[in-house]
């Protein structure tokens, strides 16, 4: 088991939010991205998919090795219907990256986002990635951002 990373600053790529939090070791982004609905076939290896929160996750069973990262929306603070969309695929055996994203990502939402199988989580404009890693950096050091996967923050 390798130790946990500590969080690095790094450049991004070409993101929509400001910053991605990202809990895992590998920040490879997918190389093309689909909207759920427009889902091509067969669906191109190393393909992300932006999956709305009142869809059936069931339908990217097939497609789960051409499947890089799924991007699960919050759009509302009241609605956690993609906690339970990341649980499900977790349980349907998705082992790629799933990344919260949306308005209602917020930083006291964090270990709820880990919990339910997050490995990143995209930030808005108005949100510090700063304010994250120092909030990151005050967990206590077993807590559930030091697991094996180790993570680092992609600005």
């Amino acid at each position: 088991m390798l130790p946990p990373r500590r969080h690095e600053a790094v450049q991004a790529a070409d993101l929509r939010m400001s910053a991605l939090y990202i809990m895992t070791t590998t920040p490879i982004e997918p190389a093309q991205w689909f909207d759920g609905g427009e889902l091509p076939e067969p669906v191109p290896a190393h393909s992300g998919v932006r999956w709305a929160n009142d869809a059936d996750v069931k339908a990217l069973v097939p497609h789960f090795a051409q499947i890089d990262c799924i991007a699960l929306q919050f759009p509302a603070f009241a609605d956690g219907r993609a906690y339970s969309q990341a649980r499900q695929l977790r349980r349907l055996g998705y082992n790629g990256r799933l990344r919260a994203s949306g308005k209602a990502v917020v930083l006291d939402q964090a270990l709820e986002i880990r919990a339910a199988g997050f490995d990143e989580a995209e930030l808005r404009e108005d949100q510090s990635a700063d304010r994250w890693q120092q909030w990151l950096a005050r967990q206590p050091a077993e807590g559930v951002f030091s697991a094996a996967r180790g993570g680092f923050l992609r600005r």
